[in-house]
């Protein structure tokens, strides 16, 4: 199998009338590390509207092909699932904001297009998620199973409440009240989001671009699990890319708002770097001025390593290394040091006892 690279697979992105000239011992390769990322039908997508997809070989055409039916019935299953949700728990709070992934594809901007996803998220008033819980599980929603440790987590730290999955239709869920956890001191002013908030041509309230690119970089750069890092970061190009000095303007003033200018300075600098993402120079020699410092080498080390396509075929040797710093680092940004300390104790120890005792200890434990 020849070689490919990662910089192979972002150049086909970024130039996917070269899709043609693949033959099919690369696409076999290419198409495992798309499938890894969850990136085939956007990657699809891409090359259908660059007006070449029936020049791709065949063996190629046929998995982008069905990556394609399964994006398309999942932008349908989101429709269904947001009309329903807005029916029985739109009424609830002032706000039901779909986010991320669901937010993409209800949005019709180009980010949504073959943009698959394992679940939906919501974001909500957190005074009234406990009605909201309650009117969920009157309409088939069940927590999913958890330990009543992980429950204390996700209740008093956390930004979100416990998953909860359709009985029947075995649709996922995740109810946020806020956009990091809160235990992390520096979960914003919800209010401050809230503000910029546009309603659908369908009628679905979602963050309106500059606050849907920050929310966006924050859960890429605020995170410990990198393995959709390079899905992650062609949101943020596809988000940033072709737009106003409004949208500029509003992204940099909200930014700074909420506490989160450095993460804006590093989606700049690295969609900028790895997909060549056009960033107006004010907005970088503004950014510059207040982020560069000593700790800047070792992070363009983790997020060059981490932001690429990632497949065991293409990393690099050094990947290992940069997971594994930027797992660090990502849990040291979500959990003060003795909460940390705390955390990872517990479940070390809970992981040792299930080892040792079986997995069901803690459940037999809840029974006595």
């Amino acid at each position: 199998m020849p070689d490919i690279s990662a910089r192979d697979v972002i150049q086909l992105f970024l130039h996917p009338e070269s899709a043609a000239s693949i033959d099919a011992e690369r696409w076999q390769q290419i198409i495992l590390v798309l499938r890894y990322q969850q990136l085939l039908a956007r990657y699809a997508k891409r090359i259908r509207k660059a007006g070449v997809f029936e020049q791709v070989h065949k063996y190629a055409q046929h998995h982008l092909i069905n990556a394609e039916i399964i994006a398309d019935k999942q932008y349908q299953q989101v429709h269904y699932e947001a009309s329903l949700l807005q029916q029985q728990i739109g009424g609830i709070g002032s706000h039901l904001i779909f986010l991320k992934g669901a937010g993409y594809s209800l949005s019709g901007l180009s980010v949504g297009v073959g943009r698959t996803y394992s679940d939906i998220d919501i974001l909500v008033d957190k005074t009234a998620i406990s009605d909201i819980e309650k009117t969920m599980s009157l309409n088939g929603w069940l927590p999913e199973e958890m330990d009543e440790y992980d429950q204390k987590y996700y209740r008093q730290w956390a930004h979100e409440i416990p998953p909860m999955k359709h009985a029947t239709r075995g649709t996922l869920i995740d109810i946020h009240h806020n956009i990091i956890p809160v235990v992390s001191t520096r979960a914003p002013d919800i209010n401050l989001l809230f503000e910029h908030t546009v309603i659908t041509k369908d009628g679905y309230q979602i963050l309106d671009k500059p606050a849907m690119t920050l929310h966006s970089l924050i859960h890429l750069f605020y995170n410990e699990e990198f393995k959709y890092g390079y899905r992650d970061l062609l949101d943020l190009h596809l988000l940033m890319s072709d737009n106003t000095e409004e949208y500029w303007q509003q992204l940099l003033d909200l930014a700074e708002s909420t506490g989160f200018e450095r993460e804006l300075f590093y989606a700049c600098r690295y969609t900028n770097r790895l997909t060549s993402t056009a960033i107006p120079e004010h907005v970088v020699n503004l950014l510059n001025q207040k982020n560069s410092g000593p700790i800047l080498p070792i992070v363009d080390f983790i997020f060059t390593q981490l932001l690429i396509p990632s497949h065991p075929t293409v990393r690099s040797p050094s990947y290992s290394l940069a997971a594994f710093m930027g797992f660090l680092r990502g849990h040291h940004l979500k959990m003060p040091l003795p909460v940390l300390i705390y955390h990872s104790v517990n479940k070390a120890w809970r992981l040792i006892i299930e080892y040792f005792l079986g997995n069901t200890f803690f459940d037999k434990e809840k029974t006595h």
